[in-house]
């Protein structure tokens, strides 16, 4: 059963700490009241992280102007440095 974030409708409380975690099946509807506090509950948003997209493939000039080293591959394990 997965965790899922809720949080008091009407704000903090001093017994859920203003947030909990619940595991909650597939076929279960949700909860409605905390099991603390007996305050209504709803599902909190969710704090993932927002993931970064690369538009552009980056050159070596962009490489070279941010600080790095830009090596050009000659061979089988033979780099030549730029």
């Amino acid at each position: 059963m997965p965790l899922q974030r809720f949080r008091p409708v009407s704000g903090r409380c001093k017994l859920c700490d203003g947030s909990l975690e619940i595991a909650v099946a597939n076929q279960e509807p949700e909860p409605s009241e905390c099991p603390k506090c007996g305050q209504a509950i709803e599902r909190a948003p969710n704090l993932s992280a927002p993931v970064a997209k690369i538009l552009k493939k980056p050159s070596s000039s962009d490489a070279k102007s941010a600080g790095f080293q830009v090596y050009k591959r000659l061979g089988k394990g033979e780099y030549e440095k730029q």
